[in-house]
């Protein structure tokens, strides 16, 4: 009878590590759900408010008038907010991903709102812009960064700025699979603030070119307005996958991101562009945060 009390106890105890392991294991995997996907992958995400000056003006061929700030024909006070993330850290300067666009005004169609027959592509048109970039983790904290590097033809930009002690995303090295789910951080609209990171999800759709000028981009069925841009996409792995920089108009349920292939071969060439001038940028850094 010891015996066999001996062994109904030592069932009982096995039970009870099995039930206090499994419970761990729905309260910390991302199997069962993105609830600690979220939790966790929030601190590397990064609400981005810009302040930009712009002057533009058109100069004729036959003008003999040299652009200057005094007498340019526009001058626009642009204030937006977007969306950024953690890329990564190289020494005292973290870096962070967000889309060109919202690094500069100068190509996409943002211009064309205030001046219909903007065009990049026409070079009697002189643009000048100054920008100011604000970023705000996730318990509010806030840091000012300068554009390290961008790629316009896919649409993402890298910014340096203060050491911030919260984690980076890590970019996966597999493309989505068509039909499976994936996840995105945002402040769509500027909806942000400590305590509030709002997530979203939707499946993956395939590859498509939108432009001649522009890379291919991956398309998801996960929601997207003005705010949502250079918001990252990640697996259920809490691995990067992409990163939004567009929807279509009238159907912001279909969004358009840069590839995880783009974003990191952008982060290799600025790695390679601080190891070269790491001291410039640090100064530069230094005196925009204090």
């Amino acid at each position: 009878m010891l015996r066999d009390a001996v062994a109904k106890s030592f069932i009982v105890l096995i039970m009870f590590l099995t039930f206090v392991g499994c419970s761990s294991c729905v309260n910390n995997s991302y199997l069962f759900g993105p609830g600690n996907l979220f939790r966790n992958k929030r601190r590397s995400f990064l609400k981005i408010d810009i302040h930009k000056q712009i002057f533009l003006s058109k100069i004729s061929s036959t003008s003999t008038n040299a652009f200057s700030l005094q007498n340019a024909d526009y001058e626009i006070d642009l204030r937006t907010s977007a969306s950024a993330f953690i890329v990564g850290h190289y020494r005292d300067i973290t870096l962070v991903a967000t889309s060109a666009h919202v690094c500069s005004i100068r190509f996409g169609n943002q211009l064309n709102y205030f001046v219909y027959d903007y065009s990049p592509d026409d070079f009697s048109w002189f643009l000048f812009e100054k920008s100011a970039f604000f970023l705000s983790d996730y318990k509010g904290r806030g840091y000012k960064a300068i554009v390290l590097k961008y790629d316009f033809k896919s649409d993402i930009c890298i910014l340096g700025t203060a050491s911030i002690s919260l984690p980076a995303f890590i970019i996966s090295k597999h493309k989505p699979l068509i039909g499976e789910k994936y996840y995105n951080i945002a402040s769509p609209r500027g909806i942000w603030g400590p305590g509030l990171v709002p997530l979203f999800d939707g499946f993956y759709l395939g590859a498509i070119k939108t432009r001649r000028d522009r890379e291919l981009s991956y398309m998801f069925s996960i929601p997207a307005v003005g705010g949502s841009s250079g918001s990252p996409v990640m697996n259920s792995y809490g691995e990067l996958i992409g990163v939004i920089h567009s929807a279509y108009h009238g159907f912001p349920h279909l969004s358009l991101a840069t590839t995880n292939d783009q974003l990191y071969l952008l982060y290799r060439t600025t790695l390679q562009k601080l190891l070269k001038d790491y001291d410039k940028y640090k100064i530069i850094i230094d005196v925009a945060n204090h």
